[in-house]
């Protein structure tokens, strides 16, 4: 899963995203020199929500890299204001779609664009932490397209209203087959009407994983990169090659509303 968030004058954001046990690598942190930490996660079974958390003393707002290696899972943080000069880093991980396994997770400092602007600097100042996913696998390996499944449906779950700062896993049901690509974007419910402003939002890749009576359509949520206000969040199929430039919403969705405070 891939996650992108944006911050846009006139254009709503983007951001995209398994079951730990988790051991940090790091030993100490040289006097002096920046650092992150990773704290521990106990083991947690495939399809649960888990929250990858730590320390550092980078500067309020600086922004991270987060990777699970060979987990198909990136996404970002942005450091929040903490005590006594040791901040915080967090960020909600969806384990639906990684595979049970033994994984390395990585968080590194994002230095901004770089010189040809077609990315982001990485920084020196980083953290890696082994993450363990048990149980069963509720995705698939193969790609599925939902443009040509009959009588498919999508439908959230009620979402309630959230605190700026909640992380927290949007939920759903489907029948779409396991393994059907999906789109998620949340984005400014009034956005069309606004004509000035800053305008946060997210969007990410997912995929149906396999549930209990229903498969399932499932999404964390970092209200972090978020402004309050009212969010749509609508949740669907994909035509064309994902984030390309022919990357479009599909003809089967579901979306619910919510109100960040």
């Amino acid at each position: 899963m891939i996650i992108h968030n944006i911050r846009s004058d006139y254009l709503a954001a983007i951001f995209l995203v398994a079951v730990l046990v988790c051991t940090s690598l790091a030993s100490g942190n040289p006097v002096g020199k920046p650092y992150i930490t990773i704290d521990p996660v106990d083991s947690t079974p495939v399809g649960d929500l888990v929250i990858l958390s730590g320390t550092t003393d980078l500067a309020e707002g600086t922004e991270l890299f987060v990777r699970i290696q060979d987990g198909g899972y990136n996404s970002g943080a942005v450091i929040l204001k903490g005590t006594n000069g040791i901040n915080r880093w967090s960020v909600p991980v969806d384990t639906s779609v990684i595979k049970p396994g033994d994984y390395l997770v990585n968080v590194t400092e994002k230095k901004g664009l770089n010189q040809d602007k077609t990315g982001y600097e990485i920084g020196n100042t980083s953290a890696s932490a082994r993450v363990i996913l048990t149980g069963t696998f509720l995705g698939s390996d193969n790609e599925v397209s939902g443009e040509n499944q009959k009588n498919a449906f999508i439908a959230i779950d009620p979402l309630n209203n959230r605190d700026k700062g909640d992380q927290f896993l949007i939920t759903g049901k489907t029948n779409l087959q396991v393994g059907t690509m999906l789109l998620w974007e949340v984005t400014p419910a009034y956005l069309e009407q606004q004509k000035s402003g800053t305008f946060t939002g997210t969007v990410a890749n997912s995929q149906v994983t396999r549930g209990t009576g229903s498969n399932l359509v499932t999404f964390a949520l970092d209200t972090n990169f978020l402004n309050p206000g009212e969010y749509n969040v609508t949740v669907s199929t994909i035509r064309g090659e994902i984030f390309s430039d022919r990357m479009v919403p599909g003809n089967i969705s579901g979306s619910a509303v919510f109100t960040l405070k």
